[in-house]
């Protein structure tokens, strides 16, 4: 997937947190602080001792799964990715993990009405 594109955010916007932990989920979170390099975020009124790449919204300095903040739309674009994944590979039809960041989520709609049955 393509990079998150957060270097227009500002102070007070919201955001969600992505954090790929099964047992936490996905938050929303708020920007607290906008440096040069990172982005700091407030949850629950308290600001998280994590840094987010400005750029990207990739957590920095973990290791092992991290975390990753998107704007709303993002993540919405993001689970309708993984819905007509799930929709493809239920089908019969498994797009491989290198190829599934080329593949537009138009294209992935377009292919699922070819395949799906009329009713």
């Amino acid at each position: 997937m393509a990079a998150t594109g957060l270097a227009n955010v500002k102070v007070g916007d919201p955001l969600i947190l992505v954090t790929g932990n099964r047992f936490r989920g996905d938050e929303p979170v708020t920007v607290s602080r906008i440096g040069t390099r990172y982005l700091y975020v407030t949850l629950h009124g308290h600001e998280r001792r994590e840094r987010f790449d400005r750029k990207t919204g990739v957590e920095e300095g973990n290791r092992g799964i991290r975390a990753r903040l998107m704007t709303q739309q993002q993540y919405d674009d993001m689970k309708q990715r993984a819905a007509l994944f799930m929709e493809l590979s239920a089908a019969g039809i498994d797009v491989k993990d290198e190829a599934r960041p080329k593949v537009t989520t138009d294209q992935l709609r377009a292919l699922l009405a070819v395949i799906k049955p009329t009713t």
